[in-house]
């Protein structure tokens, strides 16, 4: 089945390529059943020019440029409107996925039809900047609990969009209403399955820094 993966960015030049590498580098998935839709979110910095330079053929990318609107659920839905997918996945510009993250979760969703959503578990990778532009991974991980909401972790079959609509426009915690919705209409499960890191990144709009240390959530 075809697999859309939803991708919100803005000024995430050094970061954007690993994310979308991650995407269709992954095990057992005939990649060209794979379409990345990334939404720009009015960069300033070079990453319009990096999404056009990556080739990852055959699996399909789409960009999508707009004005800067600075919530981070509007431009996931931007993405959303565009997607052709029997299943919806997402991955956040800054993060990645590891090789086995869609194998597990379409391995779930063959083994019971009933199910709408599947989340599994996440870690950690430091990302620190280097002076020659590129970024030195400190890889670690450090599972969450399973009931922490991660946007990453979860894919959801296309029907879902029907019934619960989409992401709302608040600038926290927009992922919470959307994945509680789901789970209060539709069968869904989570796996203790490390497949997705999310990357940690001091300061900036980087949501799991400011998350962990009290600093107020500001999308640019």
């Amino acid at each position: 089945m075809l697999v859309s993966v939803v991708v919100p960015v803005y000024n995430r030049e050094l970061f954007i390529e690993r994310c979308v590498r991650s995407i269709v580098d992954q095990d057992c998935i005939d990649v060209s059943r794979i379409e990345i839709i990334i939404a720009d979110d009015g960069s300033t910095d070079d990453t319009v020019e990096v999404v056009r330079s990556i080739d990852v053929i055959p699996a399909h990318v789409e960009l999508i440029e707009l004005s800067h609107i600075g919530e981070p659920g509007s431009v996931r839905n931007q993405a959303l409107r565009r997607a052709r997918g029997a299943l919806i996945a997402y991955c956040d510009s800054d993060d990645f996925w590891l090789p086995h993250h869609l194998a597990t979760v379409i391995r779930e969703f063959d083994r019971d039809r009933e199910l709408a959503m599947v989340a599994t578990a996440w870690g950690f990778a430091h990302f620190i900047p280097q002076p020659d532009g590129t970024i030195r991974n400190e890889y670690r991980v450090m599972p969450h609990p399973l009931d922490s909401v991660n946007t990453n972790c979860r894919v959801h079959r296309r029907e879902c969009l029907d019934v619960v609509g989409y992401f709302g426009d608040a600038r926290w915690g927009e992922d919470q209403d959307f994945f509680a919705r789901i789970e209060q209409h539709f069968k869904t499960t989570k796996l203790p399955i490390v497949t997705n890191v999310n990357g940690y990144i001091k300061g900036g709009n980087n949501v799991t820094y400011c998350f962990d240390n009290g600093v107020k959530r500001v999308y640019h």
